[in-house]
C-alpha cells in the first residue's frame, strides 16, 4: 500500500517489534524492498482501518505471523477489557522520503514457534533473526529501531505477556448521560 497522506500529511502506520526467544532474544527484521533498511513488519493504516487491525494484517502479509502464535508485550499496569488495546511501546515520527513523513504506533511481541506461513505475494522474503547485539552492529537498522531494540530486550521478562487472541475490537460500553 503506497502513503496515506497527500504529500506534507502524516501517514499514520504500525510496526510489531517481533522477539522470538530461544534461549538468547532475537529480533525480527525484514529487508524493506523500497528503502533498503532492516525493519520490523509493519506498513500503512488504511482510512477505514483500526490501527490494531492493521498490525495483524500487517504481520500476516510481511512475516507469516498469525495471531495465535503471539503474546504482545504490556507493562505490568496495563488495564485489559473490551475495547481497550494494548499501549505503543513507541510512537516514532520521522520523514521516510522528502515530503512523506510517517507517524508510526510500535508494539511489542513475544512469538512462540516462529512463523507459520510464508510472507504474502510481492513482500520481501529476507526475514532476519538478529540478537540485540546483532542489532546494533548492522549499517542496515535505523538508529531508532537499535535504541528500541536495546530498551525492550530488558523488559522481556518483567512486563506482562497478553494473548493477542485475548484482544478484540469490541467497543467499550457507553457511559449513561
Amino acid at each position: 500500500m503506497g502513503h496515506t497522506a497527500p504529500r506534507g500529511g502524516f501517514c499514520l502506520t504500525v510496526s510489531g517489534l517481533v522477539f522470538a526467544l530461544d534461549p538468547t532474544p532475537k529480533l525480527l527484521l525484514h529487508q524493506h524492498k523500497r528503502y533498503q533498511l532492516l525493519l520490523p513488519p509493519g506498513g500503512h493504516v488504511e482510512a477505514d482501518e483500526h490501527p490494531w487491525t492493521a498490525l495483524l494484517r500487517e504481520l500476516r502479509e510481511e512475516a507469516g505471523i498469525v495471531p495465535e502464535q503471539l503474546a504482545v508485550l504490556v507493562p505490568p499496569d496495563f488495564v485489559t477489557g473490551p475495547g481497550r488495546f494494548p499501549a505503543p511501546v513507541t510512537l516514532d515520527v520521522h520523514e521516510v522520503e522528502p515530503g512523506w513523513t510517517h507517524t508510526d504506533l510500535g508494539f511489542a511481541f513475544v512469538i512462540d514457534p516462529p512463523p507459520r506461513l510464508a510472507p504474502g505475494p510481492g513482500e520481501s522474503l529476507e526475514l532476519h533473526w538478529l540478537a540485540v547485539a546483532e542489532v546494533v552492529k548492522d549499517a542496515g537498522v535505523p538508529e531508532r529501531i537499535v535504541e528500541l531494540a536495546g530498551l525492550l530486550e530488558s523488559q522481556l521478562a518483567a512486563w506482562t505477556r497478553l494473548p493477542v487472541t485475548a484482544i478484540g475490537l469490541t467497543p467499550r460500553p457507553r457511559l449513561p448521560g
